[in-house]
């Protein structure tokens, strides 16, 4: 990423766990002081580290009470939630985005909600934060878990609270990418016991579970890197903040490419730089503006992942459980009728296609680079 990532203290934490002999998480050493850390950090009474935020998306559809014949509400643009649902045997559903922020709207997710209904996941995508305040409403009116996924959302604010405090749970990634990293892992943030106890007690168990769990444990030298990390983050998240800066002064005055909409009392924890093209207002071609951008040697992505997630394979076809037809397909509990169809949620299939998408997680003379590059791009087509 060209920022030095693992210059302060993750050396000596590591040496220190080596030396211990003892690499398993511990809850007196550095396991539990990064769930300690990480906790008061956020302001929630429970931390519940794992050795990845996809196993925790698990738990979390778990400790909803998501199981075989129920709902789980999803974002459209991202796969992830689903796939927690569909471990649980849990039907995955989908609700719409919204057209200017391209983060899950309130207005459909109330309108999807069913009695079948266990959770909502909405995601902060790339940075900026969903209407969790209004989306925690339409939860508790239904009396469903409201799940944040905060892979890119590290110390964003919302509204005077941190993305990962409005909902009943909020998982963070640790991956290679995320914005502070340990390799792989997560943590899972609730100020609920009954569900802390619940994402625990699945998460990692000891000799004899009480009933079926797993071992998503995270290590002790995943918490010590996860904890030296912890202290600087915040540092790394205000270079990534100056780089955006300079890549959104690159579409000013560009009439067909549209930003990405930053909303009162949101705040930005910058990860992907994104916007949206709307050539046809101006005679541009989209052909013409992807072959301007692969001629600048830049790493711009043109249409994500050009489909809705209810559109892949893993969801339209039998594939779980060993291809037998549950959740999605002749479940003998689910009582619900939901085709994954076209024009399911019409703002998602409009938009990906037209997503120009490049990472900001990047040191300033970076970022202005590509800034340049976005601009003789944009001037390349305009004046053909």
């Amino acid at each position: 990423m060209g920022i030095d990532r693992f210059d302060g203290p993750e050396i000596d934490y590591l040496r220190d766990v080596l030396e211990s002999c003892k690499l398993s998480g511990r809850s007196d050493r550095y396991h539990g002081k990064l769930e300690a850390a990480f906790a008061e950090a956020f302001g929630v009474k429970h931390a519940i580290a794992a050795n990845a935020a996809m196993s925790l998306l698990i738990s979390s559809v778990y400790a909803a009470g998501a199981g075989a014949g129920d709902e789980v509400l999803c974002d459209p643009l991202v796969q992830f939630h689903a796939i927690g649902a569909l471990w649980m045997n849990a039907h995955p559903t989908w609700a719409d985005v919204c057209p200017d922020t391209w983060l899950m709207d309130p207005a459909s997710a109330r309108a999807h909600i069913t009695p079948q209904t266990k959770a909502i996941c909405v995601t902060h995508l790339w940075g900026l934060p969903a209407e969790v305040d209004a989306l925690r409403q339409v939860a508790d009116e239904h009396g469903v878990i409201l799940i944040e996924d905060c892979a890119h959302a590290m110390f964003l604010p919302y509204k005077g609270k941190y993305a990962g405090t409005w909902g009943h749970i909020g998982v963070f990634s640790f991956c290679q990418g995320k914005h502070m990293t340990t390799g792989d892992g997560g943590i899972a943030l609730t100020d609920d016991d009954e569900l802390a106890t619940r994402i625990r007690s699945v998460t990692c168990f000891g000799e004899s579970p009480p009933e079926l769990a797993t071992v998503f444990r995270m290590t002790e030298m995943q918490a010590a890197v996860a904890l030296a990390q912890l202290e600087k983050v915040k540092g790394y998240i205000e270079v990534y903040q100056k780089s955006y800066a300079h890549l959104s002064e690159a579409l000013e005055g560009c009439i067909w490419l549209q930003p990405r909409a930053i909303k009162p009392g949101c705040g930005n924890s910058p990860y992907i730089f994104s916007f949206l093209f709307r050539g046809e207002q101006a005679g541009i071609d989209l052909d013409a503006f992807k072959h301007a951008l692969f001629e600048t040697g830049e790493n711009f992505n043109i249409g994500f992942t050009q489909v809705p997630a209810y559109k892949y394979k893993l969801f339209t076809q039998p594939m779980a459980y060993q291809n037998k037809g549950c959740p999605l397909h002749r479940c003998p509990y689910y009582e619900g009728s939901y085709e994954y169809r076209d024009g399911l949620c019409s703002n998602a299939e409009a938009i990906l296609p037209r997503l120009v998408n490049v990472n900001c997680m990047i040191p300033e003379a970076d970022a202005q680079r590509i800034a340049g590059a976005l601009r003789r791009a944009i001037e390349q087509v305009e004046g053909a």
